[in-house]
């Protein structure tokens, strides 16, 4: 008998437990929006110029929060003394195969290609206004889900080459605007109905009606323009970032410089899989682009979330959680060592004879077979998702195939 006993010994005995799904932990994205002279003309059209001093919203994540929608969303937000504007593109190759068909306010827009807004201004995440629009510029607004209020608020859309636009101005109640670092609750999401994706900016687990886990806007303090431009490639080992940020606000010199702290946070598994990173930047006037390095070092489901600290240590903006799905190759192996171990311990209590030499060379095979996938499971950062994926089907089979002859083994002694 060559099993090796006393490795599978100590692995059955002290199997790590299973953990939390780095979904699990969670911290809501944030954005700071600039107060403006001149608002953006609420007509569809999504001019450059116009939005160009905007706070720009975190890439949407998909419903979940396990992957990432295959059609992008950008969103804008600025203010002024009136109300509060949102400006949104809605990328999509087919802008002819949208669905808009609902043109009564307050029929199911939600069920058409929408873009929808969900705000407490309150705070206590409890109760929130719902508004939806289409293509088409329909509009739907609820009290969680009682729409039988209708609140004050524009809504204009177009369909463009590269999918839709939407711009959308929110009057403030009895026109008093928020103060300077007033926040309110908030969440935009999206209903993709061609790609039957559904996305959001903050990361909803079943339903975008989770106040819970909405992110939070604040009103007029040192907001910046931050764009991820590239993730890195959100994959196993070492990654680099590239952010770009603007300050909205000008400093009392113009010659004075920003102060920021571009950070990045890995959550994995568990303790072993965390990874914590920041780069600090002066910024002039100017766009700065700025390189934030990372690794992630957990297969399974790790999330990468990037943020922007001032010179005060106050979060100005944070990003919703880009998840990281690599398949989870360890703990099948953790799994698979587990019930070869089981199996050992069956064939051990078998009496001496032809059986017990069967199952000796079938539980021999089956350990060389964990070793060579284990071997190759430590180059896996060289890996392709659709290896991992591979390897991953591989370790599963000899988990299955030890605990069918161990089974096997504990039907027979009886």
């Amino acid at each position: 008998m060559r099993l090796h006993w006393p490795v599978l010994t100590v692995c059955l005995l002290c199997a790590l437990p299973l953990v939390a799904s780095a979904a699990e932990f969670y911290t809501p994205p944030v954005i700071s929006v600039p107060r403006v002279e001149t608002v953006p003309t609420i007509d569809g059209q999504l001019g450059a110029e116009e939005w160009s001093g905007a706070a720009v919203f975190s890439s949407l994540v998909s419903l979940g929060g396990n992957e990432q929608p295959s059609l992008p969303t950008t969103v804008y937000a600025v203010y002024d003394a009136a109300g509060l504007y949102i400006g949104a593109q809605m990328h999509d190759p087919h802008p002819q195969e949208l669905r808009a068909t609902v043109q009564q306010r307050d029929g199911k827009v939600w069920e058409d290609d929408c873009l929808e807004l969900f705000i407490d201004t309150v705070g206590q995440r409890h109760s929130y206004a719902h508004l939806v629009v289409n293509p088409l510029g329909t509009q739907y607004d609820a009290v969680q889900e009682d729409a039988s209020e209708d609140f004050r608020w524009e809504a204009q859309t177009a369909v463009v080459d590269t999918g839709w636009t939407a711009e959308i101005a929110l009057p403030f109640a009895n026109n008093v605007s928020p103060r300077p670092g007033d926040t309110w609750i908030m969440n935009v999401t999206r209903h993709a109905v061609g790609a039957a994706e559904f996305s959001s900016w903050a990361r909803v687990k079943e339903s975008f009606h989770e106040p819970e886990n909405f992110g939070t806007l604040i009103f007029g303090v040192r907001p910046f323009r931050v764009t991820l431009d590239d993730p890195g490639a959100l994959w196993l080992g070492d990654n680099v970032a590239w952010l770009s940020v603007k300050p909205l606000t000008k400093t009392e010199e113009e010659s004075q410089q920003w102060d920021i702290k571009l950070n990045v946070r890995v959550m994995g598994r568990d303790k072993a899989g965390h990874y914590f990173g920041s780069v600090k930047q002066s910024l002039g006037s100017e766009v700065t682009q700025v390189a934030v390095p990372y690794t992630v070092k957990q297969d399974g489901l790790s999330t990468v979330t990037f943020s922007l600290t001032d010179s005060e240590g106050v979060v100005r903006w944070r990003s919703g959680p880009y998840p990281v799905p690599a398949p989870p190759v360890s703990v099948a192996l953790q799994e698979g060592e587990t019930a070869l171990g089981e199996a050992l311990l069956a064939w051990a209590q078998l009496p001496a004879g032809e059986e017990k030499q069967v199952y000796d060379q079938q539980l021999n095979d089956l350990l060389a077979g964990w070793d060579y996938l284990d071997q190759r499971y430590q180059h896996r950062e060289e890996m392709t998702p659709a290896e991992l994926e591979a390897l991953l089907a591989q370790v599963e089979f000899i988990s299955q195939q030890a605990h069918l002859a161990h089974e096997q083994m504990i039907q027979s002694r009886e």
